[in-house]
């Protein structure tokens, strides 16, 4: 079966972007397409969300655990010279003892300004955001409306697992359309005024993203299990 040195990586570290621990996404296969040639040039890589299932607390709160992260392993060691970035509601401050190139800062996907503290922190030059955090339709929305600038020409912002979003999460968020919907409207040159969305932001996105691709789970590769992701490219 056809594998890929990230792939080998997120099995080895235990991630669920593998083929082997969890639900099984298999993404690394595909981000090893993407990004292979930017393992030695990349500088800096930003991820939203550090471990698997997420803050097991309600909105508004976070549990402790001063555990590893399997995505930041895997990314320290894909990533050679890249100062790896990672966001969590949950405090992972611990892991940068463990890995001299990890920064962390503790935030909250729904607050604008703990957004507007992780672009502060990263700059303007990012080469690659990769949003897994709680997958709620407002928060993937106001993290790619918040965030998108930090990448640098030619960058790519990821948003995963489309294809679910936590209902116990999203009924007490403002209502934000389905981020699958959302995109389809902003591809076809609409987009969808929301809680999230003016017409300002969405014009402002408009003029910043060179192409914007959504990959169901039909295009994941070797995945049995449903998939859907976007990618959004700077231009």
């Amino acid at each position: 079966m056809f594998s890929s040195t990230l792939n080998k990586l997120a099995n080895h570290h235990g991630s669920d972007k593998g083929s082997t621990v969890a639900d099984r996404h298999r993404y690394a296969q595909l981000y090893d397409v993407l990004f292979h040639n930017e393992r030695d040039s990349a500088r800096k890589v930003v991820e939203l969300g550090l471990a698997r299932g997420g803050p097991e607390a309600p909105i508004g709160g976070a549990v402790e655990r001063h555990c590893g992260s399997p995505s930041v392993a895997m990314w320290i060691e894909y990533f050679p010279k890249a100062a790896i970035y990672g966001f969590d509601i949950t405090d992972f401050a611990h892991l940068e003892k463990h890995f001299e190139r990890f920064r962390f800062l503790r935030g909250d996907c729904g607050n604008p300004v703990d957004l507007a503290r992780l672009a502060a922190l990263t700059g303007n030059d990012v080469d690659i955001i990769i949003d897994d955090a709680s997958h709620a339709s407002f928060h993937q929305q106001l993290a790619l409306r918040e965030l998108f600038g930090s990448l640098r020409s030619g960058g790519l912002y990821v948003i995963e697992d489309l294809h679910w979003q936590p209902p116990h999460i999203e009924s007490r968020l403002p209502p934000t359309p389905k981020t699958m919907d959302w995109l389809a409207a902003f591809r076809e040159g609409t987009g969808l005024l929301s809680s999230v969305w003016t017409k300002e932001a969405i014009h402002a996105l408009f003029g910043t993203v060179a192409s914007a691709v959504v990959l169901t789970d039909l295009q994941v590769p070797g995945s049995r299990y449903r998939n859907a992701l976007a990618l959004l490219r700077k231009a």
